[in-house]
């Protein structure tokens, strides 16, 4: 009876430490992620054995999880059998995306800020305005170039001195038109209030 075969079983890929990888085995591989070779990461490991954490006590703890020094021949069994450059690919697309979310929340969130500071600012502009109190143009204009500022966005200032290109030249967001709008309002609040004052 001819003798079965054995099934090769297929590890599932994953930034996490996978089954029958031990621990050491799984810190040799973060090791090699940031280093970016075995040489390099061998390299590593020695300094760690060699006096380096009198002059850095955060690798203490490091050099305590990784344990004693492995030959080159070892971390290259490791590096196949645990797949450490997909893995290590898979990493790297892992931590660009996070940062790329985190880029665009940190984004999102200031913008949302400044447009909601801008809002509050017209607001107590208008409030101003109906108590009869004065508010300049100047002062709404520099609210106006603030924001713009903030958001990135040009002021008009540029403009004026630059030929202006067609190809950046984008429609308001919603956002912007309504804001636009209370602006537009509140200047012309004023001016028909300029207006309804007898002069003195």
């Amino acid at each position: 009876m001819a003798a079965r075969k054995k099934k090769k079983t297929t590890i599932k890929l994953a930034t996490t430490k996978l089954p029958g990888e031990s621990e050491q085995q799984y810190v040799a591989w973060l090791l090699y992620c940031d280093s970016g070779s075995i040489d390099k990461l061998l390299h590593l490991w020695e300094g760690l054995h060699q006096g380096f954490t009198e002059t850095s006590p955060e690798f203490i703890g490091l050099r305590s999880r990784l344990g004693d020094l492995v030959s080159r021949r070892t971390l290259a069994s490791w590096s196949k059998k645990f797949q450490w450059v997909k893995r290590r690919d898979m990493k790297l697309a892992e931590d660009l995306t996070a940062l790329r979310e985190e880029t665009q929340r940190i984004a999102t969130t200031r913008k949302h800020k400044v447009a909601e500071a801008f809002k509050r600012s017209i607001d107590l502009k208008i409030k101003q305005l109906r108590k009869g109190e004065a508010v300049s143009t100047s002062d709404v204009k520099a609210l106006w170039e603030m924001l713009r500022t903030e958001l990135g966005l040009s002021t008009g200032k540029t403009e004026i001195s630059h030929k202006i290109n067609e190809d950046d030249q984008v429609p308001p967001t919603p956002e912007e038109d309504e804001l636009g709008k209370e602006i537009d309002q509140a200047i012309k609040n004023f001016y028909d209030k300029k207006r309804r004052t007898p002069e003195k």
